[in-house]
C-alpha cells in the first residue's frame, strides 16, 4: 500500500514538474490529480485538440469513453484495479508531450489519434501493472468493457495482437503465458 502511494505521489510530482516547465499551460485543466480521473479528456485534450467533427477524433469518442467505462467497472480484483489505474494514468500522460497547450493550439487530429493508439500497448503491458499478469477473471472483465466493434476493427485487432505478443513472452508461467501464446496465434491469422 505504501509503495502504491509513493508511486502516485512521484507520478504527481513528475506531472506537475512537466507542466510547470511549459509556459501558458492551464494547470487546473491539464494536470493529473492524485485520484485517477477522466476529466483531462474533456477539459484539456479535447479543448486543445478539438477534432469532434472529424473522423480522426479520439479523445472523447474513445479515450474518455473507455476511461469512464473502466472506472465504472466494479468487478475488477485489486490487481485489476491497480492495472486500470496505472494504465489510465499512463495513457493520459503519454498524450501530454504531443499536445499544443497554447493560446492558439494547433493539432493534427489524425496524428494525435495515431499517437494515442500507439501508446496503448506499452501502457497495457507496463511492468508492475501489466494485463499479462492479471487473473483470467480480470482479463474477461476488461474484454467485456470494450465494445465489440472496437475489438474487431483494424486498430483494435492490432492492439490485441501486439498485447498478446508481449504477454506470450512475459506472463507468469502458471498457464497464463500459454493462454496468451494461444491468443497470439489466433490473432496472427488476421495480421
Amino acid at each position: 500500500m505504501q509503495s502504491n502511494r509513493s508511486q502516485v505521489f512521484l507520478a504527481s510530482i513528475a506531472t506537475a514538474l512537466l507542466f510547470l516547465a511549459w509556459p501558458g499551460v492551464s494547470r487546473s485543466q491539464c494536470s493529473n490529480s492524485l485520484q485517477v480521473s477522466c476529466d483531462a479528456y474533456k477539459s484539456c485534450f479535447a479543448k486543445y485538440c478539438p477534432c469532434e467533427a472529424e473522423a480522426d477524433e479520439y479523445f472523447m469518442s474513445y479515450g474518455d469513453k473507455y476511461c469512464r467505462a473502466f472506472l465504472g467497472n466494479a468487478a475488477l480484483s485489486d490487481a485489476g484495479r491497480k492495472w486500470r489505474e496505472s494504465t489510465m494514468r499512463c495513457l493520459q500522460e503519454s498524450i501530454v508531450p504531443y499536445l499544443d497547450i497554447s493560446a492558439q493550439p494547433k493539432c493534427n487530429c489524425r496524428q494525435m489519434k495515431r499517437r494515442a493508439f500507439d501508446s496503448h500497448v506499452a501502457c497495457y503491458t507496463k511492468q508492475g501493472a501489466s494485463i499479462c499478469d492479471l487473473p483470467a477473471g480480470d482479463v474477461a472483465q476488461i474484454s467485456k468493457t470494450i465494445d465489440v466493434k472496437d475489438l474487431f476493427d483494424k486498430a483494435g485487432w492490432k492492439q490485441m495482437y501486439e498485447v498478446s505478443k508481449v504477454c506470450a513472452q512475459t506472463a507468469p508461467e502458471d498457464g497464463r503465458r500459454a493462454t496468451w501464446k494461444a491468443v497470439e496465434v489466433v490473432l496472427s491469422s488476421r495480421m
